[in-house]
């Protein structure tokens, strides 16, 4: 990762996208979720916001299960516009970030190109 003006960037997860992730919901990392979004006591969801690197300010809803256990958290709102407007298709990577002193959260996202028979990702 690269740093900003803010400071450095910290990855909080990645994900390179399935097909229901770019049709009905994103999957998200259960790990990501316990340990940077508290959700409080009996509450099931969390509206947030990322910023893209155009400095568009995105909010996304991230739900999760009744059932304690395995809570399979979700994005959903706001979600599948984020994918429309940028486009994002199956096998583009998602990647959360963090700016700085942990304050700001961004969105970055990326597309595998091959080139003289090698892969790269290239920034969306």
């Amino acid at each position: 990762m690269e740093a900003s003006r803010s400071g450095p960037v910290t990855e909080l997860c990645s994900k390179i996208l399935k097909r229901t992730d770019v049709r009905v919901r994103l999957s998200f990392p259960t790990a990501t979720m316990r340990e940077h979004f508290k959700l409080d006591r009996g509450t099931r969801s969390l509206d947030f916001q990322a910023r893209d690197r155009h400095s568009k300010v995105w909010t996304f809803r991230l739900c999760t299960r009744k059932n304690d256990g395995h809570p399979k958290p979700v994005l959903t709102k706001g979600w599948l516009d984020f994918v429309k407007r940028r486009g994002l298709k199956v096998g583009d990577k998602v990647i959360f970030v963090v700016h700085g002193n942990l304050d700001q959260l961004g969105i970055q996202v990326q597309r595998n190109i091959k080139l003289l028979g090698h892969e790269h990702w290239a920034n969306l």
